[in-house]
Formats: C-alpha cells, sequence, structure tokens
C-alpha cells in the first residue's frame, strides 16, 4: 500500500534556470552598493567560474548548494582586496539576499492543485539536491518534511537521502512512490533503494535506453493525481 510520496523540487515543481538567473541578478545588484570593487572585477557569469575554483579545492561543496554559494562569494571578495573578516560578513549579507530571491519560484501550472490533491491522502516529503526552502517557497503547509543534498551530505542519485526520508517515516521503500524530473538523481536513485518512481518529463525528452523505465511517467503536472491513483491500485493488486 501507498503511504507516502517523495518529490523532487527544481525543475520538477518549478523551473530552476530562470530563478537562479534572477537571483544572482539581485545579488550582483546588492553587491554593487555594498561591495563595488567586486562588482567592478566580476559579472554574474564569473559567479561560475569562481565556483569550480572553490570545487576543485573543495569537492565535497558540490553537494551543499548553500556553503558553495557562500565559498564563492568569500573567495571573490577576498580577491578583490576586502579583509577575511569583512569578506566573510559580506558573503554572509550577500547570501541572505541571494537565498531569499533564489526562494522566489515561479510553480509550473497546476503544481500547488496537485499537491493539495495528493496531500489529502498522501504524507508528501522534499527530496532535493538544492537548496530551497519549502517555507520561504510556500509549501511547508504540505510537505511533512524535507531533506536536501546539503543536510545529508551527499546528493542523489546516492542512497543517502532517500534511505533517510524512509527512516525519517518508518516505512519500507515499496510503499513510497518519488516524483522527478531527472533519469538518473531521481528515478535510479529511488529505484536501487526500492521506491516506484514517477518521471516528470515535463519537455518530453526521451527516456535513456539503458535504464530502467520509471513505474510511470507524465507529461504534464496536471496528470500527476491520476497517474498516482492508479499506480496505486495497480500495486494494490
Amino acid at each position: 500500500m501507498i503511504k507516502a510520496l517523495t518529490f523532487d523540487l527544481d525543475d520538477t515543481l518549478w523551473a530552476v534556470s530562470p530563478v537562479i538567473h534572477a537571483a544572482n541578478k539581485v545579488l550582483m545588484d546588492w553587491l554593487s552598493q555594498h561591495a563595488p570593487a567586486f562588482a567592478e572585477r566580476y559579472t554574474i557569469k564569473d559567479f561560475n567560474h569562481l565556483r569550480d575554483e572553490v570545487l576543485l579545492h573543495q569537492p565535497l561543496l558540490a553537494h551543499d548548494m548553500s556553503r558553495l554559494r557562500l565559498a564563492l562569494l568569500e573567495l571573490g571578495l577576498a580577491r578583490c582586496g576586502y579583509r577575511p573578516t569583512e569578506a566573510t560578513q559580506l558573503a554572509a549579507e550577500g547570501f541572505k539576499v541571494y537565498f531569499a530571491a533564489r526562494n522566489q519560484v515561479d510553480f509550473y501550472p497546476q503544481a500547488i492543485r496537485q499537491l493539495e490533491q495528493l496531500h489529502q491522502d498522501y504524507t508528501l516529503g522534499a527530496l532535493s539536491n538544492g537548496n530551497a526552502d519549502l517555507k520561504l517557497v510556500g509549501l511547508d503547509h504540505l510537505f511533512a518534511f524535507g531533506f536536501s543534498a546539503g543536510q545529508v551530505g551527499i546528493s542523489k542519485p546516492a542512497p543517502d537521502m532517500f534511505v533517510q526520508a524512509l527512516e525519517h517515516m518508518q516505512i519500507p521503500a515499496h510503499s513510497v512512490i518519488h516524483i522527478g524530473d531527472n533519469p538518473d538523481a531521481d528515478i535510479l536513485g529511488a529505484q536501487n533503494v526500492g521506491m516506484h518512481t514517477v518521471w516528470v518529463n515535463l519537455d518530453q525528452q526521451v527516456w535513456p535506453s539503458h535504464q530502467v523505465p520509471a513505474s510511470a511517467e507524465i507529461t504534464h503536472l496536471e496528470q500527476l493525481a491520476d497517474t498516482i491513483k492508479r499506480l496505486h491500485k495497480e500495486l494494490d493488486k
């Protein structure tokens, strides 16, 4: 019997690229006022170069988007001549500005309605490799819990986040359906711990031929509740 649904967030319930782009612009505008030397030296595109340099020396930060963002800001600020304590403080303040903007998301059509409908019958949880905040995006009233790669120390498709969710709910994997957009991080990762899966394929991509298909596939979020209902019936036979 299906008792719970776990969801990926970025690119499953909203498109993440425009969110990050907008948040980077807000951050750069803030830096222009509060750390002008940074804004004079760097552009938004340079965030990626700073990130890569940080990861070269601290590869584990690839699993923690918040700490990675703080580290790249500190590195850039230090390069611009800000003293260590000043760079740390400015990075922390800048991150707060960025994080607030990063959580201003535009939900896909039907996302909220589908979640509200499913919330009536199932425990909902979030499992994300990103750092979206359920409260800030306005979903904390629908989700019973949320885990991120930063919290557990490693990204999906590693089993850790899925296992932590199962331990948190104290139910077996076959009682859970994981819903996500990424064939590897979401579908393969969930399959490997024994969960059922729904592939959210909004861009109508071709499923990788070398992988076991998801339990079900949807191409519009409005299909989700009906798909879960159908899967539940099939699995209960």
